[in-house]
């Protein structure tokens, strides 16, 4: 609940969705790059955890290994260059605070997934 109180917080006083969305200082291109290797990883995600239970019948995590097995590493390749990218980008804003801002947000978005009821 920490994380999560906090990273509202921030967002609201650093004014983030404003800066994301409209503000000029960010670098645009670095950006949409990391705005599409975040995209690039919730599909990845869906697929992983939603189409191969669901639609495959594939309920081992173990058969990824087999069935899929660059998925993993591709996701962790576009997870870095998303993080390099969003703090390359937005460092013309924050600052040194920038990797500080992110990482709190990050937390909060990671921790507030604990408030989804799951049916």
């Amino acid at each position: 609940l920490l994380w999560v109180l906090l990273a509202l917080f921030i967002a609201r006083h650093t004014e983030t969705p404003r800066i994301v969305l409209s503000d000029p200082n960010p670098i645009r291109p670095l950006l949409h790059t990391a705005i599409a290797q975040l995209t690039i990883n919730f599909i990845l995600m869906i697929y992983l955890g939603l189409y191969l239970p669901k639609v495959k019948g594939i309920h081992d995590s173990k058969a990824w290994q087999v069935y899929c097995p660059r998925v993993i590493p591709i996701m962790t390749a576009n997870g870095i260059i998303c993080a390099f990218a969003l703090m390359r980008s937005l460092w013309p804003v924050w600052g040194f605070c920038t990797p500080f801002v992110l990482g709190i947000e990050f937390m909060g978005l990671l921790f507030s997934m604990h408030f989804i009821p799951w049916c």
